[in-house]
């Protein structure tokens, strides 16, 4: 069986490591990212004093892509939707790189990020289908609940639900 192919957000890859659940994410399935996300997972959120520490080699070991987006790939996504230009440097990557290469995802495809501003250029995009939450990821591996009850509720299967209907029913512009 082909395994999906997962992109993760920087927010992902950083919750992963906060909850010491990487190995077993990664381990379970077929990781990729742009290097926009990973540089931004490695360098954190500076702000926040509970400042998670992501490590390189562990990172890069568990992925297996991270991918160089070109200017480009940026020009053609904000061309063609404007409102992806407010993205996040790493989000705006993340959908440049799968805008470029897979202009319609296909079923294999799946992007995880527990971002309100993802979930709506998602739905611009027609790719609302294919959003997955880390705790879904987290559970298809084998997690145990304890790990997933540590989770920030952001990255639940119940926020990303919520969120996806408030984004469909216009609540969320």
């Amino acid at each position: 069986m082909v395994q999906r192919r997962i992109f993760l957000d920087a927010n992902v890859i950083i919750e992963s490591f906060r909850i010491s659940v990487w190995t077993e994410l990664s381990n379970g399935h077929y990781l990729e990212t742009v290097e926009m996300c990973e540089r931004e997972a490695l360098t954190g959120q500076t702000t926040s004093d509970d400042r998670v520490t992501v490590d390189s080699a562990t990172l890069r070991a568990g992925l297996k892509a991270s991918h160089i987006v070109s200017r480009q790939e940026r020009n053609k996504l904000t061309s063609a939707h404007r409102a992806c230009m407010t993205m996040d440097p790493g989000e705006k990557d993340l959908f440049a790189h799968l805008f470029a290469s897979h202009a319609l995802l296909p079923p294999l495809i799946v992007l995880s990020s527990a971002d309100k501003g993802v979930i709506v250029r998602a739905k611009d995009l027609g790719w609302l289908e294919h959003l997955i939450s880390l705790e879904e990821l987290l559970q298809g591996c084998g997690v145990a609940r304890a790990k997933l009850a540590c989770l920030d509720r952001q990255y639940s299967a119940s926020f990303l639900s919520e969120k996806r209907t408030q984004v469909m029913l216009g609540i969320i512009p």
